[in-house]
């Protein structure tokens, strides 16, 4: 395997490794693609951190859909504070 020295703050993986690393943090990848995956992942750092990114916002979004919905209807303005704001656009819009 040829491995690439860090090149600063990239994000960006190799090339060629991008689909296998989001293959196999997603957990879709074959077992002999996220061994490669994982083995050049260990030595290479940006596709390293590639992936740990890539594993932690899974893990976050997987998080977010676990959440209890936010209910539109419970976060009304009142009356008032409405014709406030329509007043106000009607300013704008003039």
């Amino acid at each position: 395997m040829n491995f690439h020295k860090d090149t600063g703050d990239s994000l960006e993986p190799c090339k060629h490794m991008e689909g296998m690393l989001n293959r196999t943090a997603e957990g879709s990848a074959p077992k002999w693609m996220r061994w490669y995956a994982e083995s050049h992942a260990a030595q290479c750092i940006r596709c390293g951190r590639f992936l740990r990114n890539v594993r932690g916002l899974l893990g976050q979004l997987k998080s977010m859909n676990s959440c209890e919905p936010i209910h539109l209807a419970d976060e009304k303005l009142p009356a008032e504070a409405w014709e406030s704001v329509e007043a106000r656009w009607a300013e704008v819009e003039k």
